[in-house]
């Protein structure tokens, strides 16, 4: 992505490649070139401007989730098709990267790297032991190398980036170089205490810092072993390093289960540092039956990528989503989940499926997928362009703030009290938040290498503090304790309470989330809603000189304050953006359309388009039958309930003659998922996520009118209804996909629920 730093009107309304959505190609059956120029068509169909091919080999996961990819993978014959869809995609002007792995997690090569050197294994594991430099060598030979071989010498015209995804170096890793090192730091051997390191032998007060001084170790060789090499290699080539750890949305995930020991450190070796929310980890709380770690966490971990990033001086951060969430994906959903990244700074969203196979037990593996087959698809550009602009806006400029929320990873490390403060970390992360103040998130290593202004400003990278937030009781190392010293000294303030901090913006109102950028003509103030029901907002501005930047249609509005204070009406999941300037661009007038009319009940109802799914996979099938009388609701007593598609409704209405040829709005009210409006035969636009509106141009209205409303469903329902996949035993599907079909139950529904409503001037 390209840095900006002066608003432009036509890089909002057409975005550069560099803000597409990635989307992850998932290799996983036979591929040919002809298959390929296909589906790069379809990805254009599909408004998909960028991907990275992810191929999952037959030995990935034979037993869990069986896959066919052909030719295999690391052969000859493999790199020659990726070469193929690299080039073809960016002839087709399409941003292509590059992932490092057959599968996941990176650094095996699919377990080829130890199969050729069983030396390099962890124990009796394929994984190799990221600790190795020697192993890490290897896995960039044989992946890395090969990929460039395979594009030639223009690699860095063809690529922007590689993706490491998820490696971990194993807590059973023990070499001979970190025994070593230890000893030479430490003066003793770490042997004795291996059954503490490895769970056997209960931590204690006596092997806590022990345990610090060898998880941070292992930090430190992690990153100079495996992701600064892998690193090094990119920038060799001219291009960018990406990717993201694993578990990284909980606060200890660094030593529970990621096994990266220091997750600041570790995403500071990225050129783009990245999260990932595959699951549900961030959704609308009321939009869903339980929440655990992995459904509606919703937690502050985005952050964790674009502290990393504004520590390095940089702006640019990045999550991986949706993967296995579930076939109930709906737009609303999707546009919850990169609002509610973008306000926290992430700015490149990796969407998560589309695939190359698409028959048999490959329909049951990582949903949703994003193909045409699929109705819902029908409006997948519009999120797409969506996602662009808001993409565009989330880079611009700097972010205005002062706060860091202090990382005790060393209470993470010494696992005695890692616990007790993660909560407090979490809770302290989770009130800034509803205090509307933005935040950064900094560890040792950056407090002790910053530099300290005579105002009393913490400098590191791009970032600048004057509060540093300490979670209570957390372990602070000696030369950290030295630094927030002399910063109080300079005037800086480091507390353990929340008080005199500065929000991004004061708003009246709850469930909002909020950021400030500044850019050379302007500021621009991010605003998402992230719970509570539908609702009015004031916000407070500094000047009334500005406009609401719509990001579904590209237009500007003049802003239209009170004393101030801007009145705006957001939906849950709905980003507002506003721009202060001086500029004078070219913006819609704000109408306010008061004089409703309700649109009767007695529509009729016919089936369009179904989803079917046959020997060959999926398929549309399109419906030319009689429409009936309906009622508003949900539409299963009408089409099944394993019906997922489109429905198109249609009914007729009088007006008075003098509201014909006015301006309006219709309301949809509540639809279920992503609705297409035709006023008198005349398109009046597409709306994939609440509220649905759709304005009325001057003309269009007549006395006798006909309305037409196609509503789209996803794919949820037939997930959850079919019997499809009772021919293959579980192993043959997917360990993803009984989780996925109860994460569709949340969603299975479909149909114009309304009441639908015409506003007029």
């Amino acid at each position: 992505m390209k840095n900006n730093d002066i608003f432009n009107i036509n890089s909002f309304l057409a975005p550069d490649v560099s803000c597409a959505p990635v989307y992850i190609w998932v290799w996983n059956d036979v591929c040919t070139k002809e298959i390929i120029d296909a589906q790069l068509h379809e990805m254009q169909n599909l408004g998909i401007r960028a991907f990275y091919i992810l191929p999952e080999p037959k030995s990935f996961r034979p037993d869990s989730m069986p896959t066919n990819l052909t030719p295999d993978y690391l052969t000859d014959e493999f790199f020659v098709l990726c070469e193929y869809a690299i080039k073809q995609g960016k002839a087709r002007g399409m941003n292509c990267w590059i992932y490092d792995e057959g599968g996941w997690p990176s650094g095996s090569a699919c377990g080829k790297v130890t199969e050729d050197h069983p030396e390099y294994a962890v124990e009796d594991s394929r994984y190799p032991d990221l600790l190795n430099k020697k192993a890490t060598q290897y896995f960039i030979e044989i992946t890395h190398e090969k990929y460039a071989s395979a594009i030639g010498e223009d690699f860095k015209n063809y690529v922007a980036a590689v993706f490491t995804d998820e490696p971990k170096a194993s807590f059973a890793a023990c070499n001979k170089e970190l025994q070593n090192r230890y000893e030479e730091m430490y003066g003793e051997s770490i042997l004795p205490y291996i059954p503490v390191i490895e769970g056997e032998i209960a931590p204690t007060e006596e092997t806590v810092k022990i345990l610090q001084q060898w998880y941070d170790l292992c930090s430190h060789v992690f990153c100079e072993n495996y992701l600064l090499p892998c690193k090094k290699w990119a920038n060799e080539k001219g291009i960018a390093f990406t990717g993201h750890l694993d578990v990284d949305h909980s606060p200890a995930g660094c030593v529970n289960g990621g096994c990266n020991f220091n997750l600041m450190r570790a995403l500071r070796c990225f050129d783009i540092p990245g999260v990932d929310f595959i699951w549900r980890q961030v959704y609308p709380e009321n939009r869903v039956s339980h929440k655990d770690d992995f459904n509606a966490y919703n937690g502050f971990f985005p952050r964790y990528a674009s502290s990393a990033a504004a520590h390095n001086s940089t702006r640019f951060a990045l999550s991986e989503i949706f993967g296995v969430a579930g076939a109930g994906v709906s737009y609303d959903i999707m546009r919850y989940t990169v609002g509610y990244g973008a306000v926290r700074g992430i700015n490149i969203f990796n969407p998560f499926n589309f695939p190359l196979g698409r028959s048999g037990q490959l329909l049951a593996q990582e949903l949703p997928v994003f193909t045409e087959n699929q109705p819902f698809c029908r409006y997948l550009s519009h999120f797409n362009r969506y996602t662009e602009s808001l993409s565009y806006i989330s880079a611009l400029g700097e972010r205005v703030y002062d706060t860091a929320l202090y990382y005790p990873v060393s209470d993470f490390q010494g696992r005695l009290n890692a616990e007790k403060l993660s909560k407090e970390f979490d809770t302290l992360g989770r009130i800034l938040e509803n205090m509307l103040v933005d935040f950064d998130i900094a560890d040792d290593d950056v407090l002790q290498k910053a530099a300290i202004s005579e105002d009393g400003y913490m400098c590191i990278g791009s970032a600048k503090y004057k509060h540093i937030i300490i979670p209570q009781g957390a372990f602070i190392p000696e030369a950290t304790k030295i630094v927030l010293e002399d910063f109080v000294k300079r005037g800086g303030c480091v507390s353990h309470t929340l008080s005199d901090l500065t929000p991004a913006v004061k708003a009246d109102g709850c469930g909002l989330r909020a950021m400030h950028r500044k850019c050379e003509n302007g500021d621009l103030f991010i605003l998402f809603r992230e719970t509570g029901a539908c609702g009015d907002y004031s916000i407070h501005l500094p000047s009334s000189n500005g406009y609401l930047l719509d990001l579904t249609n590209g237009e500007l509005q003049h802003i239209e304050t009170e004393n101030g204070i801007l009145r705006i009406c957001l939906a849950v999941g709905e980003t507002a953006v506003v721009l202060l300037t001086d500029e004078v661009l070219q913006a819609e007038k704000q109408n306010c359309f008061k004089d409703a009319f309700k649109i009767a009940s007695d529509f009729t109802f016919r089936k369009e388009t179904e989803l079917v799914c046959g020997e060959n996979g999926f398929d549309t099938v399109m419906h030319s039958e009689n429409a009936a009388p309906v009622h508003l609701g949900d539409w299963s007593s009408l089409v099944g309930s394993a019906f997922s598609g489109s429905g198109v409704y249609e009914t007729s209405f009088v007006l008075p003659p003098e509201k014909t040829g006015k301006q309006g709005e219709l309301h949809a009210g509540d639809v279920r998922f992503a609705a297409s409006v035709y006023l008198n035969g005349q398109p009046l636009g597409v709306a994939f996520a609440p509220p649905y509106k759709f304005k009325i141009p001057a003309g269009v209205l007549c006395e006798n009118n006909t309305l037409k409303i196609v509503v789209t469903n996803t794919s949820a329902n037939w997930y959850v209804h079919t019997d499809y996949f009772k021919k293959w035993k579980t192993e043959e599907l997917s360990q993803y996909f009984d989780g996925e079909v109860e994460y569709a139950k949340d969603f299975c529904a479909g149909g114009l629920y309304g009441p639908v409503t015409l506003y007029t001037e």
